[in-house]
């Protein structure tokens, strides 16, 4: 349906700057476009207050907008439950930042956000300038990885706020897919890029890449006996070998899930508690 009334409004826009000059139709259409750039932003209400976020830049922005705090109650739960001021969250697979910035608007909480994407890069980037959180949350355009190298990521729409890529392989947890595009990458195992860069470990991981969970996990031996909680998203192919997997590689490292979590959302989040911490 969408579909059909958006391709409607490109053909009354043709239609009317049909009689303009090609310059001046081109100029028409840029200025509709801004616009509607313009009007994009949309406030969400949230319990620690208003975030704005764009709402044009791709149909997942606008369902992610509407749905916002619908889709994954849990990972808010335990964002307001677990994150503490002075902490640090790593949000790795941030996408165009729903919950960096939702953690980042807890006064002393700092965020990295790992996001790969250029184009959902670009768009996380401008939502962290919206709501004035720069000083809370750093982005980085890189991937993670069980080694440190350059990979390409597999894209599978080239449109903004898309999901379900793929780095190394085109294949998400899901399916094989043939890519629109693959853009090359940096990639650091999570134990070289604490020390590459001198970052101590996070105090909280939220790992949500759609393939890779249980690679980026094998690459954070030393790391993750130092975090305190990890929420991964498994379903599909990852939930299937979980138990040989990314559940293997928690337990190895002192984690013990919280099997209550799973019923507050859609049941592909899991939550992970460090015993030993």
């Amino acid at each position: 349906m969408s579909r059909n009334v958006a391709s409607l409004i490109v053909g009354l826009i043709n239609i009317s700057t049909s009689p303009l000059s090609p310059r001046q139709r081109l100029k028409s259409i840029a200025r509709v476009a801004q616009t509607l750039e313009r009007s994009s932003v949309r406030t969400v209400n949230t319990p620690r207050g208003d975030l704005k976020l764009h709402t044009l830049r791709g149909s997942g922005t606008a369902s992610g907008f509407q749905r916002f705090g619908q889709d994954e109650p849990e990972t808010l739960e335990w964002i307001d439950k677990w994150i503490k001021p002075n902490e640090t969250l790593w949000d790795i697979g941030a996408h165009v930042g729903w919950y960096s910035l939702y953690a980042g608007m807890k006064e002393g909480v700092t965020v990295y956000s790992f996001e790969p994407s250029a184009l959902n890069f670009g768009l996380l980037v401008e939502h962290i300038a919206l709501n004035d959180l720069g000083n809370n949350i750093n982005p980085l355009c890189i991937a993670l990885g069980k080694k440190t190298g350059i990979e390409k990521l597999h894209m599978s729409t080239m449109e903004t706020g898309h999901a379900c890529n793929a780095i190394g392989k085109s294949e998400n947890q899901f399916r094989s897919f043939t890519p629109e595009f693959s853009q090359s990458v940096p990639v650091f195992s999570i134990d070289e890029f604490c020390k590459i860069f001198q970052i101590s470990a996070p105090n909280h991981i939220k790992l949500d890449v759609d393939s890779i969970e249980e690679i980026i996990l094998r690459g954070a031996k030393e790391t993750l006996p130092k975090v305190t909680t990890v929420m991964v998203e498994i379903e599909g192919r990852n939930a299937e070998n979980a138990d040989n997997g990314i559940v293997s590689v928690l337990k190895a490292a002192g984690f013990e899930e919280e099997l209550g979590f799973r019923e507050k959302g859609f049941d592909r989040n899991r939550l992970y508690i460090n015993k030993n911490k």
